[in-house]
């Protein structure tokens, strides 16, 4: 997967690291409307650095699928695709579900110490608490592999996490089940708590192709922005 290469020492010195970085902070919280031509001139101007490191970096984020196109044609960015979310969120569920069928039990060894809920209703909040949770709840498994397909997952759902958790009555949802469910592993109450990790994930993909056209409609709404926006990539 792709976490592991920017955890590397000295691997954000890098001017083409640099901009893939930006670029894929933008891309990934959908600050870049859908279908924006991502120019590499007009990126680097902006970066003050030449066109070359800002060509390897939409080379890379093309190759992890964050943005589609080729150097001959120009690169854009994607809008959000309901199959490739709810894909997103059903290998998500399967993963967890994994770990905790292999992992949860009484005489099972510690696990990593799982975040507790915010207090307050912030959604931002909210959302990195089940990113930490989710990454939390694959590193019991001990598998490399899993844990990065996990963390990619948050990275690639952020958005629409943050869209679900906007809407009061599913933070609200989502809130009570997390109570549940912390308390299930707790208690070491494995039935318990696949079927409530499995119960949650269904209940987004339900709402996943309103959120999609939610989030495409608000990203189109951000055209006249997008200057403004990437000129903050360079603060």
């Amino acid at each position: 997967m792709y976490k592991r290469h920017e955890d590397k020492p000295g691997w954000s010195r890098s001017k083409a690291n640099k901009a893939y970085k930006g670029l894929k902070k933008l891309i990934v919280d959908f600050q870049v409307p859908p279908d924006t031509r991502l120019d590499p001139s007009v990126i680097s101007d902006v970066l003050e650095t030449s066109v070359t490191p800002v060509r390897e970096a939409l080379i890379q984020l093309e190759t992890e699928n964050y943005i589609v196109g080729s150097l001959r044609n120009g690169y854009y960015t994607k809008k959000l695709d309901t199959k490739q979310i709810s894909d997103e969120y059903g290998v998500a569920n399967t993963i967890l579900q994994h770990v905790i069928r292999e992992n949860l039990d009484e005489h099972s060894r510690t696990w990593p110490v799982l975040p507790t809920i915010p207090r307050s209703d912030d959604y931002g909040l909210f959302g990195q608490f089940l990113e930490v949770f989710y990454e939390g709840v694959a590193e019991a498994g001990n598998n490399g592999r899993m844990l990065d397909l996990v963390h990619e997952f948050n990275i690639r759902t952020r958005y629409i996490r943050f869209l679900d958790l906007q809407r009061p009555e599913r933070l609200s949802y989502i809130r009570d089940e997390m109570n549940e469910l912390l308390e299930l592993i707790d208690k070491r109450n494995k039935n318990g708590a696949i079927a409530n990790v499995d119960r949650q994930l269904r209940a987004i993909i339900y709402c996943v192709p309103d959120l999609v056209m939610e989030g495409n409609l608000r990203a189109r709404n951000k055209k006249e922005s997008w200057s403004q926006t990437l000129l903050s990539m360079a603060e």
